[in-house]
């Protein structure tokens, strides 16, 4: 590991990369909302504040993270968790992370094998910090590649790969990654999880007796409903036509899966006023658990496919488990 040197700061050297610093953004990650750092910090990068990991690769998707600044002080044993998964997210494993602590006791050392390339110990608002960090990022962010100019466009290209843009939700190719990172997840920390297909029933009806403006609000309407059934870990995203797809994080049982499912057949079979008219759909769902009825995405989304049409010949408006 190279630790970057307090005191090797050139004035030629911060005049020569003033320019490309500034275009840095560095994520400092801390469950402590007073804590402050020095203000020289802000001088040579943007710091995006997080509370948690949640949504570190959202972000990343769409602007790109040069470096991560984790506050052991706060974060705890959490941080031993978040350096495990990183190492097998893609997307994070490449950037490099620094670990402070203002605790002169902690043994840093032993975070080198999760994979960190620095750490300080001091307080934060000291221009200490400040020197070290600028070295850390000058060391492991500017240096790795040649800076490269990104296209503007680059936000929209990006939301428009992975967002659907009627409802704002993930798409099936986000869908499918999401899935996917909760299975290699399961290697090292096994919890069950649910995917549910969801297919509306009579939406096609009101989409060809109206105009096709009517069926988009309405399944904006619906995505809105959906969000509000799941806790925020959940994921809900519109797979194409009135097709949507959800993946329920840490399920406990069925019992858990049974609730929700009844949950969303409620709320989305509530009529939806619009224009004075009064709007009536149903829903099918279909339900597979992992690891029980497939360790694969391919094999997850089969199952809920064909528990999702069973649902359909039961009746319609129904949620059916795979397998049963």
């Amino acid at each position: 590991m190279q630790f970057a040197d307090a005191f090797h700061f050139s004035v030629s050297q911060q005049d020569k990369l003033n320019s490309d610093l500034a275009k840095l953004h560095v994520v400092f990650i801390s469950h402590n909302s007073h804590i402050e750092l020095c203000d020289d910090v802000g001088l040579f990068c943007k710091i995006i504040t997080l509370h948690d990991f949640e949504n570190l690769i959202e972000i990343n998707r769409f602007r790109k993270i040069d470096a991560i600044c984790l506050d052991y002080d706060s974060l705890g044993t959490k941080t031993f968790d978040f350096l495990r998964k990183r190492s097998y997210q893609k997307s994070l494993a490449s950037i490099p992370v620094i670990l402070t602590t203002q605790n002169a006791d902690t043994t840093l050392e032993v975070f080198t094998d999760g994979g960190i390339q620095d750490y300080y110990v001091g307080c934060l608002k000291n221009r200490l910090f400040a020197l070290r960090f600028k070295n850390f990022i000058e060391l492991h962010c500017l240096r790795k590649t040649e800076p490269k100019d990104e296209p503007v466009e680059q936000f929209d290209l990006a939301f428009m790969a992975y967002y659907d843009k009627l409802t704002n939700l993930p798409n099936r190719l986000l869908f499918q990654e999401r899935v996917e990172d909760k299975i290699r997840q399961n290697v090292y920390n096994p919890l069950d999880f649910a995917l549910l297909f969801l297919d509306l029933d009579g939406f096609k009806l009101i989409n060809d007796e109206n105009n096709h403006k009517t069926g988009d609000w309405l399944l904006g309407q619906v995505a809105i409903r959906l969000k509000n059934c799941l806790k925020k870990e959940d994921t809900v995203a519109r797979l194409g036509g009135d097709e949507f797809g959800i993946l329920l994080d840490q399920v406990k049982n069925q019992e858990t899966v049974e609730k929700i499912a009844h949950r969303i057949l409620y709320r989305l079979s509530t009529p939806y006023s619009y224009n004075g008219d009064s709007l009536k759909i149903h829903v099918s769902i279909g339900i597979a658990v992992f690891p029980q009825n497939g360790q694969t995405y391919e094999c997850l989304v089969h199952k809920a496919d064909q528990a999702m049409y069973a649902a359909k010949k039961n009746g319609k408006g129904q949620f059916v488990f795979a397998g049963q």
